[in-house]
């Protein structure tokens, strides 16, 4: 549970030689760590034609450490600049580890407000409080508290703070375990100043039998539309009866909410939260808006799972960035529509069956049949998509390499719509699948060493476009 500066400059070296070794898995144009573990996407903000990118960091071990931040920034997702590490945990409450939080533009500037994990030493929990920071010359400078840990309210887990503005009112949220019945919850902090922030309340859910789990983890409101959207990464919170919904290690789910229901202190949502991505390796989304548009990068890997990447020093990436909207309660993902437009290339339709790849490719075709998309290499390992009559299936069991956890198995989703438009994004070791008209999405890591060729159960119409490798500027 080193900080970065903790360590030797030989075991930095070590484990940028490890990284080199990897000539199978590394991705080209996500975003993944030098080295070390890569998980939640954090403050992220678009200001000054950048759109600035942290991400909680373990500098050298690909496991979960001594959480860090790191600092990217970019105008088109192709070039960015490399800032190093943004938060090395130095400040009194965050002795092990600053946590998942955000950025804001306040009047005064960029306002930065993240988690302070505190612990015994043993990795028992002891608080966590919620500090608030200034982002300045591309520098997180000026910690302090910003809310106490609440011990009557809320156990040690409460977490990954958000300004959210409602009815002439700023709120800091943050996802919470709550003490009374041990079930999560939303907490709610009132400010005028965005520095003193007081308790307001905490919102449950409306529907009756429903808890979204033991602890609200990553939790995002916003305004979309005309109605709100609020999603969180729920812990605790499984269905193994039902095989399209809520089989994840945890769950990214989201719901649709007209209004608050602040005068009985609850969400106010209608329906029940539903998965927001059916693949295996999803978690912690943030949005951000970028002139107008609601944007979200979500971390493209998952809790308690070790990938075959992991013996090369590095775990995880993030998602592209995906531009949110509505189609009635359902939520639309499109991929950036900036981005796709920066970082692809090349672009030819015809007619496909057989298919030449060498780690990078985007697919895009109308679908109103069913289907079979294998990536394959030499061995005859793949993996393989299925557009089925009613369902849509992902199965990445019959990979070279396998990640190691107790949630793995193919995973499906009903199929919305017979005639659709699909979208893939394919890189090194990940796949980002845009079905339904954008409104199932899969996304998921494989590990099909050397894969060379894409496979169509018939020939189909594929508009087939190349992707640049993104760069690093330090």
């Amino acid at each position: 549970m080193n900080k970065i500066n903790q360590h030797d400059l030989k075991d930095l070296k070590a484990a940028e030689e490890l990284v080199a070794q990897d000539k199978s898995y590394r991705p080209l144009y996500h975003i993944a760590p030098p080295h070390g573990l890569l998980n939640d996407p954090n403050g992220l903000i678009y200001k000054d034609g950048y759109h600035h990118v942290h991400y909680q960091w373990s500098p050298i071990q690909p496991y979960h450490g001594m959480k860090h931040w790191y600092y990217l920034k970019t105008k088109d997702f192709v070039n960015y600049l490399d800032l190093g590490v943004s938060i090395i945990p130095e400040h009194e409450g965050e002795i092990t580890g600053a946590f998942s939080g955000s950025a804001f533009e306040t009047p005064k500037g960029v306002k930065i407000y993240y988690t302070g994990n505190i612990e015994d030493g043993m990795g028992n929990m002891l608080r966590e409080v919620q500090i608030s920071a200034d982002l300045v010359d591309d520098k997180i400078v000026n910690k302090r508290i910003a809310v106490e840990h609440d011990p009557e309210l809320f156990t040690p887990h409460a977490r990954d703070p958000k300004i959210f503005k409602y009815q002439d009112q700023i709120y800091m949220i943050f996802g919470v375990q709550c003490q009374a019945d041990k079930l999560g919850g939303l907490a709610l902090y009132k400010t005028e100043d965005y520095e003193t922030f007081v308790f307001d309340r905490i919102l449950k859910p409306t529907l009756e039998n429903q808890d979204y789990g033991y602890m609200w983890e990553c939790p995002n409101l916003d305004l979309l539309g005309d109605q709100l959207l609020f999603m969180i990464s729920a812990e605790g919170w499984f269905n193994p009866q039902d095989e399209y919904e809520l089989n994840n290690s945890r769950n990214v789910v989201y719901t649709a909410i007209k209004s608050l229901d602040l005068e009985h202190n609850q969400l106010g949502e209608s329906a029940i939260m539903k998965t927001m991505d059916y693949g295996h390796d999803f978690y912690a989304p943030q949005t951000y808006w970028c002139n107008n548009k609601l944007l979200m990068i979500g971390w493209l890997g998952a809790v308690d799972v070790q990938y075959p990447t992991d013996k090369y020093s590095w775990h995880s990436m993030l998602t592209i960035p995906r531009e949110l909207s509505w189609n009635k309660n359902i939520l639309v993902q499109r991929p950036f529509s900036e981005f796709k437009h920066n970082i692809l290339e090349n672009s030819k339709t015809a007619e496909i069956q057989t298919l030449k790849v060498n780690k990078a490719l985007h697919l895009e075709f109308d679908l109103n049949d069913e289907l079979i998309i294998e990536v394959a290499n030499a061995k005859g390992e793949k993996l393989q998509i299925e557009f089925a009559k009613t369902e849509i299936i992902l199965d990445r069991s019959k990979e070279t390499a396998h990640p190691t956890w107790d949630f793995e198995g193919p995973r499906k989703a009903l199929r919305k719509l017979h005639q659709q438009t699909v979208e893939i994004y394919l890189d090194a070791s990940s796949i980002e699948i845009f079905a339904d008209n954008y409104q199932t999405i899969f996304t998921s890591r494989f590990f099909v060493e050397n894969f060379d060729e894409i496979t169509f159960s018939k020939a189909t119409s594929v508009t087939v476009s190349n992707v640049k490798t993104i760069n690093y500027q330090k």
